[in-house]
């Protein structure tokens, strides 16, 4: 299991590390209200996506007696859907520009179309590939489509003087490059006979999975559409950024994890289901969670103190505005990156109903807390997020320690020395001096901060070499 996730964490941070940089030429390049045209449309694209995979994904993985004709009709389902989708799109363009009153939105959605075909077209063979464990060929490929996206980026921004058609020209890109390499790589894993009643029972797991993933997905992403809508381009590009910096953590670590410890829970339930105990789960998600908190509890600290500063000396004024919102959700953020384990536990256990009603509550909650601050402008939003997130992550984690067969006084414990650790960090911040206001602070600032999380993580590090040891095959 620490070799997949090796390879999916290091694509995910090398991916994290190029929309960083992608997000930071365009900040450069293009001001918020322009940038504000992809923030509202990407949430759209996914959305459709995600409806569209109807979560045959998460059952390709986990169905016990998958056979080569089963992964043809959900391919040849999805193909059939992609096309359709991207269509769809191409052509409700002008109304959803009209609709939201944002020009030069139509052309940015007709153009994502392609992406959205690609999306759906290459969520089956992934499946397949993440079903045997194959995730070196997975990180291969997404790390080569990440390149392909990022050099068209810089192409068009940067040479072409092409805007925010830049970010347009990654996402075709990528999905493209990802649609081609997946469905070459699973050739041989799946064979279309014409019969498409043997989709179905692929379809009646993955329903629940679908509903769960519809009601998390619009919880994550309503809000751009709502400060879209009512505060204009502007607002949801300063809010977009914000919301890149706050799920670094879930892109370059969490998601990927997750993934990799549903489909290893879900191979262990398949060959040998005696060992399927819940309790035997229980360590593989203590030692992720600790893992997780290590890296990403001192990261989004330091994001929270130590990104204003280059901030304001690199970026265009109009930027400053997102600071306040970054510093409200990076807690939010690594917090989510703990909670995001909960569906694949769930779902290995065979409770996609219960992740459903888990999901439902928690994106009810999220949900009327956007409508609730939205008139009040996006601090209050952000707060709002903060607030309500908290108390969703502490019921999500609620459901996973149960499926689990955890403890709560244990997972406190996961998180004692991570906590300890980024406390240290914020003191030594501290003590080297207040506002930061030339380079060489921040520098100063940002060694004392990592040196006091390093020495501390040292300390404490047993249970952390324990976690990384649980991981290992044996």
């Amino acid at each position: 299991m620490l070799k997949n996730l090796a390879s999916m964490s290091s694509l995910n941070l090398f991916k994290a590390g190029i929309q960083f940089a992608i997000s930071t030429l365009i900040a450069l390049f293009v001001l918020p209200a322009e940038y504000g045209l992809v923030t509202f449309s990407l949430p759209i694209i996914q959305f459709i996506a995600l409806m569209t995979d109807m979560g045959l994904g998460s059952a390709v993985i986990r169905q016990p007696d998958l056979t080569r004709e089963d992964a043809g009709a959900a391919l040849a389902l999805s193909m059939a859907v992609a096309v359709a989708a991207a269509l769809l799109l191409a052509a409700s363009a002008p109304g959803i520009q009209g609709w939201s009153h944002m020009d030069g939105l139509s052309p940015v959605l007709a153009t994502l179309a392609l992406a959205v075909g690609f999306t759906i077209a290459a969520a089956i063979p992934r499946a397949l590939l993440e079903r045997d464990l194959r995730y070196q060929h997975v990180a291969l490929v997404e790390g080569v489509a990440t390149i392909g996206g990022a050099l068209a980026c810089a192409a068009l921004v940067g040479f072409a003087k092409a805007g925010i058609w830049g970010v347009v020209g990654f996402h075709v890109v990528v999905q493209g490059t990802r649609a081609v390499s997946f469905l070459l790589l699973t050739v041989r894993l799946y064979r279309f006979d014409g019969h498409w009643r043997r989709v179905l029972p692929l379809m009646g797991f993955g329903g629940w999975v679908l509903a769960s993933n519809v009601i998390n997905f619009a919880a994550r992403n309503a809000q751009s559409l709502l400060i879209g809508a009512a505060l204009g381009a502007s607002a949801v590009g300063i809010y977009g950024m914000a919301y890149q910096v706050m799920i670094l953590p879930l892109m370059a670590l969490a998601w990927p994890a997750s993934g990799v410890l549903l489909a290893t829970l879900s191979r262990i339930a398949r060959v040998a289901p005696a060992a399927a105990d819940p309790s035997a789960f229980g360590d593989a998600v203590l030692a992720l969670s600790l893992l997780t908190a290590t890296i990403c509890i001192p990261t989004m600290a330091w994001i929270a103190i130590g990104l204003p500063f280059p901030v304001r000396a690199l970026l265009h004024p109009e930027w400053h505005r997102a600071l306040p919102l970054i510093q409200f959700l990076a807690p939010l953020g690594a917090a989510q990156a703990l909670s995001s384990y909960n569906g694949a536990v769930l779902i290995a256990r065979g409770h996609a109903r219960l992740q459903f009603h888990v999901n439902a509550l928690s994106s009810a909650a999220l949900l009327a807390g956007f409508v609730a601050a939205l008139p009040f402008g996006l601090h209050a939003f952000a707060v709002t997020y903060l607030v309500v997130g908290m108390i969703v992550v502490i019921g999500q984690l609620g459901a996973m320690i149960w499926a689990a067969a955890v403890s709560p006084l244990q997972y406190l414990r996961v998180l004692r020395t991570p906590l300890l650790a980024t406390a240290a960090g914020c003191a030594a911040a501290v003590l080297c001096g207040g506002r930061v206001e030339t380079w060489s602070q921040w520098v100063v600032m940002t060694l004392a901060y990592a040196a006091a999380v390093l020495l501390v993580s040292a300390l404490g590090r047993a249970p952390i070499v324990r976690a990384v040891r649980g991981l290992m095959p044996a």
